[in-house]
């Protein structure tokens, strides 16, 4: 009778085998089903500008302090049409979203902007809950002049001053209405990289999970 106190090999192969099936169902299976899920989600076609501005908004650390994950109630959970619903959580209803967020949001992101902590406002639907650009303008230049207890700093290096020169001009924007951001000059122009990213703070409204729900 083989015992597996005293066969050495047996008691070595169990345990890795055994780790093996592990990896397989709680790593490698999970993570095909994932594959197979963003397969069927239609892959959006950002903007140039959009691209640039999210690749901004990376390098710039925003995800430190901004989520972008609505979480869910899971105590109100509900199975509607074969579909578990999950009702927001009332605590994130302030961020201007019906339902919570899915998987399928963060489908074709490299990386997904969840972030891990709310220092700042979560940003999932940002666009459709500020949705002008001049504030967003305001508020990089100048956080406390639109949102006086934000704990934000300025991102002034993201505007400049200077008029910009007719052959770059285009690239450029003005700021409206500057009196109340402390300008030392009497015009202010947005940055390519503040447009970038503005464009990209407005991409942020995650249309297509609450037209689908509708659409149910």
């Amino acid at each position: 009778m083989i015992s597996i106190h005293t066969n050495h090999r047996l008691l070595f192969l169990l345990p890795a085998l055994l780790y093996v099936v592990l990896v397989g169902v709680c790593a490698v299976w999970p993570a095909v089903l994932e594959q197979q899920a963003e397969a069927k989600v239609e892959k959006t076609v950002e903007t140039p500008l959009v691209e640039r501005g999210r690749k901004l908004y990376g390098s710039l650390n925003c995800v430190t302090c901004h989520t972008q994950q609505i979480r869910g109630d899971e105590r109100m959970a509900a199975e509607v049409d074969g579909e578990r619903i999950v009702p927001v959580l009332a605590a994130d209803a302030r961020f201007d979203r019906e339902v919570a967020s899915r998987a399928e949001e963060y489908a074709h992101q490299e990386p997904p902007f969840m972030g891990t902590q709310r220092t700042g406002p979560d940003l999932s639907a940002v666009g459709k809950r500020l949705p002008d650009v001049q504030w967003h303008y305001w508020h990089l230049y100048n956080p406390q002049s639109v949102s006086p207890d934000s704990l934000m700093p300025p991102h002034r290096f993201l505007f400049t001053t200077e008029e910009p020169a007719e052959d770059v001009a285009v690239d450029y924007e003005e700021v409206l209405n500057i009196e109340g951001l402390g300008v030392p000059a009497p015009r202010l122009w947005a940055t390519p990289d503040a447009r970038a990213l503005v464009e990209y703070l407005i991409s942020l409204k995650r249309e297509f999970v609450e037209q689908e729900r509708l659409a149910r």
